[in-house]
């Protein structure tokens, strides 16, 4: 499968356009959080988060893909997201820093990030009085990805959601296996399958 080539953010441009125009940010404030990362390798199908563990680091993404699923009593997996190069993937929700991650997390393709430690990492924004402006857009964006997504579900027809997503997505559209993609969309693999040989024939 070709992938699409378009410049990545760095760590240290990534961190930048977080922080924004953060007032207490120290003179090469950046530069100094950047370098509680390390470079870290991992196979495709490891798992970076356990549902139940602790989910106590910070990932940048270099290069691969990572996904975050639900896994019922049954074994079956429901996908929730999906991260990829230049983003920024960390523990928004308190819960799952102090009492066990409700999903799991792990490789969706062989992956290069850099990992700093949660704990590391919100010290030195609280220190530097950076902490909030950091997290607040951040939660506002996952509450607003989490209202239209409900919205969607409710709102819109299989077909629907996936033109949506082949639209707003195209390049995740040919990187992610059919059948994690028709889990996150809420459909059968079998449903995506129809709905793409109608769409093409």
């Amino acid at each position: 499968m070709t992938l699409p080539h378009f410049p990545m953010p760095s760590l240290i441009d990534t961190l930048t356009e977080a922080l924004g125009d953060a007032r207490h940010l120290p003179a090469h404030g950046v530069e100094e959080l950047s370098r509680l990362f390390i470079q870290r390798r991992y196979p495709r199908s490891t798992i970076l988060v356990l549902a139940g563990d602790l989910w106590d680091r910070v990932y940048y993404i270099r290069k691969g893909m990572i996904r975050l699923y639900y896994t019922d009593s049954q074994g079956r997996e429901f996908n929730k997201g999906f991260f990829r190069e230049g983003q920024l993937l960390w523990p928004v929700a308190p819960y799952a820093r102090k009492k066990g991650s409700l999903f799991s997390i792990s490789a969706l393709e062989d992956l290069q990030v850099s990992v700093c430690g949660f704990d590391a990492f919100y010290r030195w924004l609280s220190m530097h009085r950076c902490w909030e402006h950091f997290a607040l857009p951040y939660a506002e964006s996952l509450a607003g990805e989490k209202f239209l997504r409900e919205h969607d579900f409710l709102m819109k027809s299989a077909t629907e959601r996936f033109l949506d997503f082949r639209t707003d997505h195209p390049d995740l559209t040919e990187r992610i296996p059919d059948y994690h993609l028709a889990s996150y969309l809420g459909m059968t693999n079998v449903s995506l399958s129809r709905i793409k040989k109608k769409i093409t024939s």
